[in-house]
C-alpha cells in the first residue's frame, strides 16, 4: 500500500487513470492521497469513486496553515483561504466517515521560520484533535522541526500517528515507535537514501509502512514518482530482513491495518 501520495498534483493530470490502474496491476490494496488546502481536499474526495483502493486524508499542510501571513517574496506559490473553514470542511468529513486519516499535516521550519511557528503549532493541533475525535491516524509532515512536533504529539497523547517521509534523527523515529508505537512510511527511494534504508532496518517491524510521495521522491533519478513504486520499498525490506517478499508483504499490509483499520 501507498500511505502517502499526492494524485491530484498537476503531474498527474493526463493520466492519473492510468496510474491508479497501475497501483492495482502492481498488487497494491490501497493508495492514501493526502490533501494539503481546500481544492486537493475536495479533489481526493471525488477521486474516491475511480477506484476501491483510493482512500481519502484530507489535512492543511504547514505552509498553507499560515497562507494568510507568508511574505510577499515568498519563494512557493500559496493560494489565500480561510484555514479555520477548511478546519470545520476536514472535520464535517470525519463525522461523516469519509475519510482514513488526517493529513498531511504537522510543522515545517525548511520554508518557514520562527514568526510562523505558533500559528503552525495552532493549526496542526487542531487537525490532531479531529483525529483524535474521530478514532483516524495524523499523517505527518515534520521538516526540521521534528522534536517539536514528537512533544505536541506526546502532550496531547496522540496515539494513532504515521510520520511520512521522516528526515529526522533515527534515534527518535526509533524511540517513537518502540515507546509511543507510532509509525513511519518508508518512501519508493528508500534504497539510494541512507537513513530511510536505516529506518527499514531498525525500527520495529510492526511500525513500518510504505508511501511515495508521488509525484516526488521517484527511485530513479528525473523521472515522476507514482504509487506502484512501492514494490521497491517492500522488495528492500524483505532483503534487509532476510525474509520472502510475500511475508514483507503481508506484515506491511497488517501494520497498514493495524493503523487505518
Amino acid at each position: 500500500m501507498d500511505v502517502h501520495t499526492h494524485l491530484t498534483h498537476k503531474a498527474f493530470k493526463l493520466d492519473q487513470d492510468q496510474v491508479i490502474k497501475r497501483a492495482e496491476e502492481s498488487g497494491l490494496g490501497a493508495v492514501v492521497v493526502n490533501g494539503l488546502e481546500p481544492k486537493s481536499n475536495r479533489e481526493i474526495l471525488s477521486m474516491r469513486a475511480k477506484s476501491p483502493i483510493i482512500k481519502a486524508a484530507l489535512g492543511i499542510y504547514p505552509i498553507e496553515a499560515v497562507n494568510d501571513s507568508l511574505p510577499s517574496d515568498f519563494p512557493l506559490e500559496v493560494e489565500s483561504f480561510d484555514v479555520q473553514e477548511e478546519i470545520r470542511f476536514i472535520e464535517e468529513q470525519a463525522k461523516s466517515g469519509a475519510l482514513v486519516g488526517i493529513g498531511e499535516c504537522g510543522l515545517d521550519g525548511y520554508w518557514l521560520g520562527e514568526e510562523s511557528f505558533s500559528k503552525q503549532e495552532s493549526v496542526f493541533e487542531q487537525l490532531l484533535d479531529i483525529a483524535m475525535k474521530y478514532d483516524l491516524p495524523a499523517i505527518i509532515h515534520t521538516r526540521k522541526r521534528e522534536k517539536r512536533s514528537m512533544e505536541i504529539l506526546r502532550s496531547l497523547g496522540v496515539r494513532k500517528v504515521n510520520f511520512h517521509c521522516y528526515g529526522g534523527k533515527s534515534k527518535l523515529a526509533i524511540q517513537g515507535a518502540e515507546k509511543e508505537g507510532w509509525y513511519f512510511s518508508i518512501p519508493a527511494n528508500a534504497k539510494v537514501n541512507q537513513l530511510f534504508t536505516k529506518l527499514l532496518k531498525e525500527l520495529p517491524e510492526d511500525q513500518i509502512l510504505t508511501e511515495t510521495d508521488a509525484p516526488y521522491l521517484s527511485p530513479d533519478r528525473n523521472t515522476r514518482n507514482e504509487p506502484a513504486n512501492v514494490v521497491r520499498t517492500v522488495n528492500l525490506f524483505a532483503h534487509l530482513k532476510d525474509w520472502d517478499v510475500g511475508e514483507a508483504k503481508q506484515k506491511i499490509w497488517n501494520n497498514y491495518q493495524n493503523l487505518f483499520g
